[in-house]
């Protein structure tokens, strides 16, 4: 479940993006902190996950798997941020 709503969080920014940078706005839906620390959370959870692996689990599978959870909730409000900075272009209620 996380790793589905990471993805679709990511494909739904990615295309935020796009669309927001062809309005000429992609500077609101720049990248901001909270979506740098769910990336940093993403890959050191990935990374303890591939590790824990290797050496049957453990410990640093518990951790990486409640480092992944973190990064979900991350996720979210970090792409919920986004589509807030968005929303008056989406919405037409910007003139631009």
């Amino acid at each position: 479940v996380p790793c589905s709503i990471i993805l679709c969080r990511e494909i739904g920014v990615s295309a935020l993006r796009e669309w927001m940078a062809e309005k000429g706005k992609r500077g609101s839906v720049a990248v901001g902190w909270s979506g740098k620390v769910k990336t940093a959370c993403q890959m050191v959870a990935l990374t303890g996950l591939l590790w824990a692996e290797s050496m049957s689990g453990g410990v640093l599978e518990t951790i990486s798997i409640s480092l992944l959870y973190v990064a979900t909730l991350l996720t979210v409000t970090s792409g919920l941020e986004y589509f807030k900075a968005a929303w008056p272009t989406l919405s037409g209620a910007d003139s631009g």
